[in-house]
């Protein structure tokens, strides 16, 4: 399960930073719901316009602030605080809890963990023979959108093998030297990235309609004018250069640019 909490910027980037590993909270109702193994989305304050996702990995409860900031007063207060009373006091001073609140409550402590982020990733590569570059337009399942073969890892796989496997499953061509031509990463509800490649030279005899579309040969000149994932549509000018590219993505709901950034690295 995951929770919502809000912090300001100093304790937020320590999270980030890898600094701050426990946070301290009045044991309220909202608190207690917290169980080990669920994650906590941080919002940093005042803005609210980052975030950061934890595990928690550890919950320890306590009668009172005193006993509360005492276990780890040496690890996490002792720069900062001459005593324990010190922290007790900035904590009921500075308007984070009152007296009859931490009366009413027990503290909790939460140890945290920076959340290991799943990555969705794939491969895609853009085959060019005679100034044509061949795509799959799709049937239905993106509004006849057109792309380059590839697609998801499987187990054990290389971006490599990943590439050369999933070409050959939607076209029946085995790539020769295909090269990495660039590093798109994306986010929307979930997050990815996309290795690109290109190649110049292939195998074998093409199948030009297969489970997801149908392969058309699109002369290089017009890829900007077909209709693409936007993500693609972006990075297309990158494709076939001397420069690998980096990108990175934000998506809406239907894999619409948001923002973006682009780098030749």
């Amino acid at each position: 399960m995951e929770h919502v909490m809000k912090l300001y910027e100093k304790n937020f980037n320590g999270i980030k930073q890898g600094t701050k590993k426990r946070e301290y909270r009045l044991n309220d109702e909202k608190r207690k719901n917290v169980r080990v193994g669920d994650t906590i989305k941080f919002l940093k304050l005042p803005n609210l316009d980052e975030e950061i996702i934890v595990d928690v990995i550890n919950i320890e409860t306590f009668s009172n602030w005193y006993d509360c900031f005492s276990k780890y007063y040496e690890e996490d207060f002792k720069e900062k605080y001459s005593s324990i009373e010190a922290v007790v006091e900035d904590t009921l001073s500075q308007g984070y809890y009152t007296k009859e609140e931490t009366e009413n409550n027990e503290c909790v402590v939460f140890t945290l963990k920076k959340h290991r982020i799943e990555h969705l990733n794939s491969t895609v590569c853009y085959l060019k023979k005679d100034n044509k570059v061949l795509m799959i337009k799709f049937h239905k399942k993106w509004g006849q959108v057109y792309a380059p073969p590839g697609g998801k890892f499987e187990t054990g796989e290389s971006p490599l093998d990943c590439i050369k496997r999933e070409f050959y499953e939607e076209t029946g061509l085995k790539l020769v030297n295909p090269r990495l031509q660039g590093i798109s990463y994306w986010k929307d509800s979930k997050e990815g990235i996309i290795f690109v490649y290109i190649a110049e030279e292939y195998e074998g005899s093409i199948n030009m309609v297969n489970r997801e579309g149908i392969l058309e040969w699109i002369d290089f000149e017009d890829l900007t004018n077909i209709n693409q994932f936007s993500q693609n549509e972006k990075f297309t000018p990158y494709l076939f250069s001397k420069s690998i590219f980096e990108g990175k993505f934000l998506l809406d709901d239907k894999c619409r640019v948001l923002s973006y950034k682009i780098r030749n690295i």
